[in-house]
């Protein structure tokens, strides 16, 4: 397993945690041209925040249409060279995700030429653009159809980290399309790794028993692991500490990872009081009431630190080749198709 550039390390800064040490945020989406967003604000956040780094997935297309249309896949492009422009600025502390969606709609609903254009534009975000992630939302195709196995196949022989949308979706319309149980096909693709967004609420029981029946396939080393599961806000308040719980008592800890889904842009004091402080006060309210490391413990500390930080980071060190690179634009680059969250 090659392991990244050291240097990619950025030297720690200080926590707002004071038993965290280093938070990776491993969910977070741009918003598009039109929001004002930029690397140096961004980075201004996370240092504010005392987060040393974030995945950021190109710009959502828009959710009025993601069942897209021939003409969208030059939408599909201009997110993607969007998102290598912005990592390019940092790219030792922001990892840009490239959007990727195989709707048969993009090739006049010819499912297996839609794949084939993913997989196309894969290649060009990860030898052109210096892209490392993949973002997919399934929208109009099943994850589980056996026409995604070139894709998948695809993702693992170039060693891209793939992020995917699990379970009910903000737009109302493509959360059947994302059921846990779906992703399984995953373990056809060998070497293929990816993280299950949201721990698939409402499906949470589902998806931890699809990452039981990982651990019967690959043991209990991370190394071998092509599931983890982020932990990010997709339960509403009421749900989500029971989530929490179920993820700390029944998951293996090292499955977890800590994610905002925030939508850039967003200050510090926003981010901290909105998605860092709730999170890990759900975590530290779940570790006491189902007793997972006790109070003031080491093994606590070492857990959080895990969530926190340590979980997405060794994913994608277990996964990627060759250290990002994102491109610069050589122009202003147009995203009239982005969709930013609702909320």
């Amino acid at each position: 397993m090659a392991t990244p550039d050291p240097s990619s390390n950025p030297t720690p800064r200080p926590s707002l945690h004071p038993s965290v040490e280093s938070v990776l945020d491993a969910h977070t989406h741009l918003s598009g041209s039109d929001s004002g967003e930029s690397a140096e604000d961004i980075i201004a956040t996370l240092d504010g925040a005392g987060v040393e780094r974030a995945f950021v997935f190109a710009p959502l297309l828009d959710t009025r249409s993601w069942q897209l249309a021939d003409t969208d896949l030059d939408h599909v492009r201009a997110h993607n060279d969007y998102c290598a422009d912005v990592c390019s600025a940092a790219p030792r502390r922001l990892f840009g995700f490239s959007v990727l969606n195989p709707a048969p709609q993009l090739a006049g609903g010819d499912k297996e030429r839609a794949v084939a254009l993913m997989v196309d534009e894969a290649r060009r975000c990860y030898h052109d653009l210096g892209l490392r992630g993949v973002k997919m939302v399934p929208a109009g195709w099943y994850p589980n159809d056996p026409a995604l196995l070139v894709l998948y196949r695809a993702l693992a022989e170039l060693h891209m980290y793939t992020v995917f949308h699990v379970g009910i979706f903000l737009d109302a319309k493509e959360g059947s399309f994302c059921r846990p149980a779906f992703y399984e096909q995953v373990h056809q693709a060998e070497g293929m790794r990816a993280q299950l967004a949201h721990l698939g609420w409402p499906w949470v029981d589902e998806t931890i028993a699809v990452l039981g029946q990982e651990q019967r396939l690959h043991g209990p080393d991370p190394a071998n692991w092509q599931f983890r599961v982020d932990v990010s806000f997709g339960a509403p308040d009421d749900w989500q500490l029971s989530t929490w719980e179920k993820a700390l008592t029944t998951v293996e800890p090292a499955r977890l990872l800590y994610g905002s889904d925030l939508f850039w842009p967003i200050d510090a004091d926003t981010y901290q009081e909105t998605y860092l402080l709730p999170q890990l006060g759900m975590f530290e309210t779940a570790a006491t009431n189902k007793h997972v490391a006790a109070e003031g413990s080491e093994e606590r500390k070492r857990l959080r630190q895990a969530i926190f930080g340590e979980n997405a980071w060794d994913h994608w060190c277990n996964t990627v080749r060759e250290d990002q690179a994102p491109r610069p634009s050589p122009r202003p680059i147009s995203t009239p198709g982005a969709a930013t969250s609702p909320r």
